[in-house]
């Protein structure tokens, strides 16, 4: 079987044909520009700051992004988040300044530590404290530094088995935020997810075929992956599950106007009187 698109030896499968290495990452390319203009995920001279944390999605996702930027005509930079997991951390930083001077792409670094304190002093929920340190500094630094939208390289996988396990825990209203845009307002920037149509599988393959490095070692706080298993099972009995639920969820709602607040210490918003943000530090800094 050779490459249906240009004749050469096969490289791998991509959405029923057959392409060799080169123009599977050309179809791939192909299939982010779609979702990108589908979701009408980026403007015309927008400023992006991609977050990135060396792993095969968001390198996916930042090779991309650099392939895209003109046809679309916006700037972009990267965003890592030094989260002091030891040599998980130091080992990501290196992958990530290696991609980032192959590519030719700014990257900025903002280290958790120099709030006091590091994703392995955290006892109990790591995950949901790293969750929340990763969206207050990539939501505070974008708008002090002027981006107009911060994207992450949550995929098809990461979507929906989010939108599960809050459907299971009653969360349903959390589905909102499971779009491939979400406009920002008042102090919250705008998020977009490039990688919303594309799965884990993809995304390996993609780096694999444009010869990008990535942190292949799992995070040591990393979470249970019973929903994304539950998602695998669910599309390989009923295929096209995937994108026929995300197509769905990024249609448009009317949403209820939450009321917040701003919290007495950082001014970020928040629900509560001083944001989750701060009581971490205030839990967990080592200067206490």
């Amino acid at each position: 079987m050779k490459c249906q698109r240009c004749g050469s030896e096969p490289f791998e499968r991509f959405r029923g044909g057959m392409y060799c290495r080169e123009c599977f990452a050309v179809k791939y390319e192909g299939a982010v520009e779609s979702a990108v203009r589908r979701y009408r995920m980026i403007g015309e001279n927008e400023r992006v700051l991609a977050a990135v944390s060396g792993g095969k999605d968001s390198v996916a996702m930042l090779s991309v992004l650099e392939k895209l930027k003109k046809r679309f005509r916006f700037e972009f930079s990267s965003l890592f988040i030094d989260l002091g997991i030891g040599d998980y951390t130091r080992n990501s930083k290196r992958i990530v300044e290696d991609i980032c001077k192959k590519l030719d792409i700014e990257l900025h670094v903002v280290r958790l530590c120099d709030y006091g304190f590091t994703i392995d002093d955290v006892s109990g929920k790591t995950c949901s404290v790293c969750g929340n340190v990763k969206r207050y500094i990539m939501n505070r630094f974008a708008r002090e530094n002027g981006f107009d939208s911060v994207a992450t390289g949550h995929c098809a996988e990461d979507i929906l088995s989010n939108f599960l396990k809050n459907l299971y825990s009653g969360n349903i209203q959390w589905s909102e935020k499971q779009r491939p845009r979400l406009d920002g307002y008042d102090r919250m920037v705008t998020k977009i997810r490039p990688l919303y149509e594309m799965g884990e599988r993809e995304n390996i393959l993609y780096v694999l075929s444009r010869g990008l490095p990535f942190v292949e070692d799992e995070c040591p706080h990393a979470p249970s992956t019973i929903w994304k298993e539950m998602v695998y099972d669910i599309e390989r009995r009923i295929p096209g599950f995937k994108i026929s639920v995300l197509r769905n969820l990024a249609r448009e709602r009317r949403e209820d106007s939450a009321e917040y607040r701003y919290c007495r210490i950082c001014g970020e918003i928040t629900s509560s009187d001083i944001c989750q943000f701060c009581r971490n530090v205030a839990r967990f800094s080592r200067n206490q």
